[in-house]
């Protein structure tokens, strides 16, 4: 099963978000094992790079929590191709569009995110982290 993990779940472990850091780490944690195949976008990595610099005040901790997110996520460039189908997506929020046009361009089974009502209608199906591990135990 491949999942394109939404910048939400990763902030959530990385951040330690309660009361969500705990599902949130248990769909890395899958991740990482080689359970599900997980996914990210590139740009989900510069948010979250930003987000955990700013958290934790220290540039040389977030370059190292980046690597070891890479240790676990596969990476999805984002394209001319990509971007310009999220335009022709036309939703609400062009971020959501944008991960769930690099989904199905990796053929991802699902999105996994806490925002699942921001990934409604696409081709890709939404879960949130709890609906992901029902699916997978």
């Amino acid at each position: 099963m491949r999942v394109m993990c939404d910048t939400n779940i990763i902030l959530d472990v990385l951040l330690d978000r309660e009361p969500f850091a705990e599902v949130s780490d248990r769909i890395l944690r899958l991740c990482e094992t080689g359970a599900i195949e997980g996914y990210t976008t590139a740009s989900c990595i510069t948010d979250v790079f930003y987000f955990v610099r700013k958290h934790l005040h220290d540039t040389e901790r977030s370059y190292d929590a980046m690597e070891n997110l890479l240790g676990i996520l596969q990476v999805c460039e984002v394209s001319d191709r990509h971007i310009r189908e999220a335009l022709r997506l036309r939703r609400p929020d062009f971020e959501d569009a944008l991960v769930a046009a690099c989904a199905k361009s990796v053929s991802c089974d699902y999105i996994v995110t806490r925002d699942t009502k921001g990934f409604t209608d696409f081709e890709i199906p939404s879960l949130t982290p709890e609906e992901l591990l029902q699916k997978v135990t």
